[in-house]
């Protein structure tokens, strides 16, 4: 017996301190978070660190950086704190009623905002919050802990997740309403050669696909621009070149045209998916299981039409 090392608990006072100041990257906003002084969070971080003997913030007059312990210990103190929630969650529960919080990241609003209206119909007590980001952004923030289900563009072959398939989605250009193309519906890929463009950003699902059918077709637009989703549309309705943009979300602007592709239509997907060491959370649960139902009618929607047609 005397050859065992006697056993560490975390102080999760302490490690609550750390994960907020962690979050922050502020004493000061996380006293507030916690409503609780700065003192007193400075002590409990600075116990921490003693106890374990290890550095997890470096400190500089232009402020506070996680080190590596401290990075990985926020990615565990993410996923403890998380479950905690979802605790809180099972205890407020009013009979078999799903309550709690769901943080839902997603590629763009357009592609979630009816699951979020039917999920809210059927779980009125559940606290929902939406994240976006292009599908790499929202793909990690869910390896980490910050959010708990997402909508992707991309299937990421990760075992770690359970999958679902929303949709297929054609990618078309739209242009200045003064832009030589804008009385036109449509235009050919080949004519995107030599084209100044406006590009999404690296992580973008939407130009991977569209430049991937370039690079096949060995065209090459001019590329003037990559910034994010949001900021496409006002670069095309500056005149700075054409964008690029879902068809789903693509919404009408008077400034801006609508072309599609002709040939070699280029495609997305979206995915709806959760940490399968997760699923068994009551508020995930019940959105994957919404997500599969809603997938399962649109499926046998679209067989029904194949089958009036025939």
């Amino acid at each position: 017996m005397g050859g065992i090392n006697k056993l560490h608990f975390v102080n999760f006072s302490q490690l609550r301190s750390f994960y907020a100041v962690g979050r922050e990257l502020s004493f000061t906003k996380a006293a507030d978070l916690l409503c609780i002084g700065q003192p007193t969070v400075t002590t409990q971080v600075k116990a921490l660190e003693e106890t374990y003997d290890v550095q997890l913030f470096l400190r500089s007059p232009r402020g506070l950086k996680l080190t590596d312990a401290g990075e990985a210990l926020l990615t565990v103190a993410r996923q403890i704190f998380s479950l905690e929630e979802q605790a809180v969650g099972i205890l407020r529960a009013e009979g078999n009623q799903i309550s709690g919080k769901l943080r839902v990241g997603t590629v763009g609003p357009f592609f979630v905002m009816e699951l979020l209206s039917a999920f809210h119909a059927q779980y009125p007590l559940v606290q929902v919050s939406l994240e976006s980001g292009n599908s790499d952004v929202v793909y990690n923030k869910l390896m980490n802990y910050e959010v708990d289900v997402a909508i992707i563009g991309r299937d990421y072959d990760d075992p770690r997740l359970d999958l679902i398939q929303l949709g297929r989605h054609e990618i078309i250009i739209f242009v200045h309403r003064n832009h030589p193309w804008a009385g036109r519906q449509q235009i050919d890929l080949e004519e995107l050669d030599g084209q100044r463009m406006i590009f999404r950003e690296p992580g973008s699902m939407t130009r991977r696909a569209l430049e991937e059918m370039l690079e096949l077709h060995r065209i090459r637009p001019n590329v003037v621009m990559e910034i994010p989703r949001d900021g496409v549309r006002e670069a095309v309705a500056a005149g700075l070149g054409a964008g690029i943009v879902s068809k789903t979300e693509f919404q009408l602007d008077d400034r801006l045209t609508p072309l599609s592709i002709a040939d070699h239509k280029p495609f997305t997907e979206s995915f709806a998916t959760c940490l399968k060491a997760r699923q068994e959370l009551r508020p995930i649960g019940a959105f994957m299981k919404l997500v599969t139902e809603v997938s399962n009618l649109k499926f046998n929607q679209m067989a029904a039409a194949v089958l009036c047609k025939e």
